[in-house]
C-alpha cells in the first residue's frame, strides 16, 4: 500500500457464463460470473471498509443512493422509494415514475473520469496510486467447462465480482444524481428511477422540467461514457392510468409501462402488489415440488425450505404487510402445502401444529416479527433512509400510563396511504408494551419481541383493533 502498487498476479480473473435464457448461442443470453484470487479479495475488503466509511463520514455519497455502503440496500430503496409515492398520492397529486436502464453500466467505466473523482472526493496518494494499479493491466480469462479462452487485457469498467468494485462504481455514478432538480432520484448501484408529482393543473409544467432534465441526464451520460438500453427504459404514471405522455431520451421515445419489476419487486400503479405475490407463489411452489420431489429427510427439507424458499416469500416484508388479506393468504397457503408434503395429510395435523412440529413460524408472524424490527431500525436511526423517519413522540400531551414512546400516527385520507408501512405498524407500535418499545438496543428489542410473540393474549392485543386487522384475520383463518 505504501508503495501504491497492486500485485500483478492478483490481477488476473476468470469469467464464468452463466445462462439466463433465450437462445444459448447468443452471448447476451449469459451473465457473467467473475471469479478473483481469495488473498486479492481479503486485501479489498480491508480497504473496502476504511474508504466506505470515509465516504459516509464526509457526506461524499449522495443519500438517493443505495446499494454497496452500511445500512443501506434494495429494502431501504423500496422504502425510501413507496414513502416519497404514498405521501405524494396522500396530497392528491400524479406521480410519474422514469426508470432507467444503463447498459453495461460496471463495464463502461472510464478510468481516467473514476480517478477525477476519486481525487475531488479527496483521494490522494498513495491510496489513489494503489486504485489506479489496481484497475490496470488487469487480465481476463473466460473459462467454460475445462476450455479456457486466450487471455484479454482490460482497459475500462470496475472488477465485477470483486469486493472493491461495487464501491468505485459507486463513485463513478454519484454525480447523476446533480441532473434533476424537480425529479427525486433513487438509485441502487445503477439502477436509476426518478419521481416526478404534481398537481392535474401542474402536469404541462412537469412535463417541460421532466424534458429539460433529460436532456441533462443523457448530457452526463455521454460525459462519462455510459450509454441507455432504451428498450429496459420506461415510465409509469400512479393516479392516471390512463394518462400519455411522450418522454424522449437521446431522440428515442421511452415506452410507457403497464406493470415494472424494480429490484425484485413487481408492482403496476395501482400498488397492490397482486403481481409479485403471483410470482412469489408460483416460484415457491415449483421450488418446493423440486425439494419434495428429490429429497425425503424432513430434517433436509425444512432446512432447503428455509434458504430456498422462504426468503422469496419474505422479501421486503414492509411491503407484503400492505397486501390485501386474500393476497397474504395465497403466500401462507405456501408454507400450508410444504408443510403437509412434508408431514403428510395423514398426520391429521392442523397447520399450526404442523409449523410447530417442524419448528417453522407461520409467515404472517414472521412477517410481523421483521416489520416491528424494521420499525424499531428506522426510528432509531439504524437504517438509512434518504428523508430519515424520526424517534416516535408521544401523540398526547397529558399524562397517561404506557404512553411513552409512541408514534405519531396520520390521519390518512387515501387507501393507498392508509395502507402503506408507517401508518399500520404505527397502530402496533402504539400497542407494544413500554419496555419493549424503551429497548436501549436492537438485540433486547428482538428478544423482547420475540418473547412477545410466544405469548397468544398478548399477540391478540397487539393486533387486534378496529383500524387494522389483516393479521388476526389470518390468524383466525389459518388456524
Amino acid at each position: 500500500m505504501d508503495t501504491g502498487t497492486y500485485p500483478s498476479e492478483w490481477k488476473t480473473s476468470f469469467i464464468i457464463p452463466h445462462y439466463k435464457s433465450g437462445d444459448r448461442a447468443n452471448v447476451r443470453n449469459y451473465r457473467p460470473i467473475n471469479i478473483t484470487p481469495v488473498i486479492s479479495r481479503i486485501m479489498e475488503k480491508v480497504v473496502k471498509d476504511q474508504l466506505s466509511d470515509y465516504l459516509i463520514r464526509e457526506d461524499l455519497v449522495t443519500r438517493s443512493q443505495h446499494g454497496f455502503l452500511k445500512n443501506r440496500s434494495c429494502v431501504t430503496c423500496h422504502f425510501d422509494f413507496f414513502n416519497c409515492i404514498t405521501s405524494s398520492r396522500e396530497a392528491r397529486k400524479l406521480v410519474v415514475v422514469l426508470y432507467f436502464d444503463i447498459s453495461r453500466a460496471f463495464d463502461m467505466v472510464s478510468h481516467s473520469i473514476l480517478f477525477e473523482k476519486l481525487y475531488s472526493c479527496g483521494i490522494r496518494n498513495p491510496l489513489l496510486n494503489w486504485l489506479k494499479s489496481f484497475l490496470s493491466n488487469r487480465v481476463q480469462i473466460t473459462k467454460v467447462g475445462s476450455v479456457l479462452s486466450h487471455p484479454r487485457q482490460i482497459s475500462s469498467g470496475v472488477v465485477q465480482g470483486s469486493v472493491l468494485g461495487p464501491l468505485l462504481f459507486t463513485v463513478y455514478i454519484n454525480s447523476i444524481c446533480k441532473c434533476f432538480t424537480s425529479g427525486k432520484p433513487f438509485l441502487y448501484a445503477d439502477d436509476l428511477k426518478v419521481v416526478y408529482s404534481c398537481y392535474t393543473h401542474e402536469l404541462s409544467d412537469m412535463v417541460t422540467k421532466i424534458h429539460l432534465e433529460l436532456s441533462s441526464l443523457a448530457t452526463w451520460c455521454a460525459e462519462s461514457c455510459l450509454n441507455f438500453n432504451i428498450d429496459k427504459c420506461g415510465w409509469i404514471c400512479i393516479g392516471n392510468s390512463k394518462l400519455d405522455l411522450t418522454l424522449e431520451i437521446n431522440g428515442r421515445k421511452l415506452a410507457k409501462l403497464n406493470s415494472v419489476v424494480d429490484l425484485g419487486i413487481r408492482y403496476s400503479s395501482n400498488l397492490t402488489f397482486a403481481e409479485q405475490t403471483d410470482y412469489a407463489r408460483r416460484k415457491t411452489r415449483r421450488l418446493i415440488g423440486c425439494i419434495t420431489r428429490n429429497f425425503f429427510c424432513c430434517e433436509t427439507r425444512v432446512l432447503l425450505y428455509k434458504v430456498c424458499v422462504r426468503p422469496i416469500l419474505e422479501y421486503c416484508p414492509f411491503i407484503l404487510s400492505g397486501l390485501r388479506q386474500n393476497d397474504k393468504l395465497k403466500l401462507e397457503g405456501v408454507q400450508r402445502q410444504f408443510t403437509s408434503r412434508t408431514l403428510g395429510l395423514e398426520s391429521g395435523l392442523e397447520y399450526h401444529e404442523r409449523c410447530e412440529r417442524l419448528r417453522l413460524e407461520p409467515l404472517w408472524k414472521r412477517r410481523l416479527k421483521l416489520n416491528l424490527i424494521f420499525y424499531y431500525k428506522l426510528t432509531n436511526l439504524l437504517l438509512h433512509s434518504s428523508e430519515p423517519i424520526t424517534k416516535p413522540t408521544a401523540v398526547i400531551s397529558y399524562n397517561l400510563r404506557n404512553h411513552h414512546n409512541l408514534a405519531a400516527m396520520e390521519h390518512c385520507q387515501t387507501y393507498v396511504r392508509y395502507n402503506f408501512f408507517l401508518n399500520k405498524f404505527s397502530v402496533i407500535w402504539n400497542r407494544l408494551p413500554a419496555n419493549v418499545r424503551d429497548a436501549n438496543t436492537l438485540p433486547v428489542f428482538i428478544s423482547s419481541v420475540t418473547r412477545l410473540l410466544k405469548d397468544d393474549n398478548a399477540l391478540l392485543r397487539l393486533t387486534l383493533t378496529p383500524s387494522f386487522s389483516p393479521y388476526i384475520d389470518i390468524l383466525s383463518s389459518l388456524n
